[in-house]
Formats: C-alpha cells, sequence, structure tokens
C-alpha cells in the first residue's frame, strides 16, 4: 500500500492552517502545518513532503523569499504561494522565484482548491487516494 502524499502548510494565520489541514486531510492527504518559515524550511531540509502551501507574508521570513532555497535543494518539489495581499508586485515577485503564479488566500477566495478545475493550480497535485466525489450542479 503506498502512503498518502505529504502537503506541507505553512501560515501565520492559524485559522487559514485549520482550514487547509481539514480539507487536504478529509481529501486523504497526510497534512503538516505550522506558523512559520523556519519549521517549514526543517521540513523541507529534512526531505519531508510532497507539495508546499506557503503563505507570503510570514513572522519569520517571507514565503516567496523560501522559493529559490526550496528549489535549489529540492528542485521537484512543487510549491503553492497564497496570499491575501495578492497584488501585481507579488505576482512579480513569485514570477521572478520562478512561480507561474500565485494563488488568493482561501479566507478571501470561495473558489480556491487544488482540484484540476481551480482557478488556481500548482500544476498537478501529487497522487492520492482516490474518493468518488458528487458533483453538484450549481445554478
Amino acid at each position: 500500500m503506498t502512503a498518502a502524499p505529504t502537503i506541507l502548510v505553512a501560515d501565520d494565520d492559524g485559522a487559514i492552517r485549520t482550514v487547509l489541514n481539514q480539507a487536504l486531510g478529509r481529501a486523504g492527504y497526510v497534512v503538516r502545518t505550522t506558523g512559520n518559515a523556519a519549521t517549514l524550511w526543517r521540513w523541507v531540509r529534512d526531505g519531508i513532503g510532497d507539495l508546499v502551501i506557503t503563505d507570503v507574508i510570514m513572522p519569520d521570513e517571507n514565503g516567496l523569499d523560501l522559493v529559490p532555497r526550496i528549489r535549489k535543494i529540492r528542485p521537484e518539489l512543487r510549491v503553492v504561494v497564497m496570499s491575501a495581499q495578492n497584488t501585481l508586485l507579488t505576482a512579480v515577485k513569485a514570477t521572478e522565484r520562478g512561480l507561474s503564479s500565485t494563488c488568493p488566500n482561501p479566507s478571501i477566495s470561495t473558489n480556491w482548491s487544488l482540484s484540476s478545475g481551480a482557478p488556481c493550480k500548482p500544476g498537478k497535485p501529487p497522487a492520492g487516494p482516490a474518493r468518488k466525489r458528487k458533483r453538484r450542479n450549481c445554478r
């Protein structure tokens, strides 16, 4: 049996961490959460995680500044950067660091998800446990 992929979540907002932990956990992923960049960096450096979801503004370091360091030691590791300050400047900084896009923070977006139909995708999410989902017709 294959272990479920691990998603590392770094955000200084406890409510965001809780929402992502619950949503991703229900989807079958193993989730580790932290409120600071230092812990996230330690996990990445130790080879933990299949996907990183990080906030831009954190107390100890800017999440965008972590991206080049992550890419240097783990180039295969996918990184999703989210920000409540989803501005052109944030998008430019993300592009300069090799990211294709940034996601609005889940607290300000009702459409945010890691599904293939989401407006903000990290590419193909790591393979996780298959789950049947009911389709709902929205009108």
